[in-house]
């Protein structure tokens, strides 16, 4: 019987060890990724070496059911819709102008779509990165 309790004990010793570094790993995990946002890096990739390569399987599964995939592609928008966007930017930036990268960013728009949009619409002033849009 007592064989029985000290084979046990041992057992869930090695769990709840194992349960600590997974436990670990996530926090070192967490870390990254809240020092990337602050840094504005990415986060860092951890080497899945030794006990971290048993625990990957694991932490991916229980990623995947807990997140949805991010990606693909975003909303479509009208063609009024990006011009009413990029108009709203370029006139918060009064006389001085703003640049089309800047445009896009502010609006949220692809950036070769503004482009195309902004040389149609608004009023260009300089050249190559010098290049500002006003209201016409």
């Amino acid at each position: 019987m007592s064989d029985i309790l000290d084979r046990r004990i041992v057992e869930l010793e090695r769990e709840l060890t194992t349960l600590r570094r997974k436990k670990m790993t996530q926090l070192q995990d967490e870390m990254n990724r809240l020092q990337s946002d602050i840094n504005g890096t990415r986060p860092v990739k951890s080497d899945s070496k030794g006990w971290v390569a048993d625990l990957v399987p694991q932490l991916a599964t229980a990623e995947a059911a807990t997140t949805r995939r991010k990606g693909g592609r975003g909303k479509r928008l009208s063609e009024e819709d990006v011009i009413e966007r990029l108009r709203r930017v370029v006139s918060a930036a009064g006389e001085e102008g703003i640049s089309a990268r800047a445009a896009a960013m502010q609006s949220g728009v692809f950036y070769l779509r503004a482009i195309k949009v902004m040389d149609e619409n608004f009023t260009k002033t300089g050249s190559g990165k010098w290049t500002r849009y006003t209201l016409k």
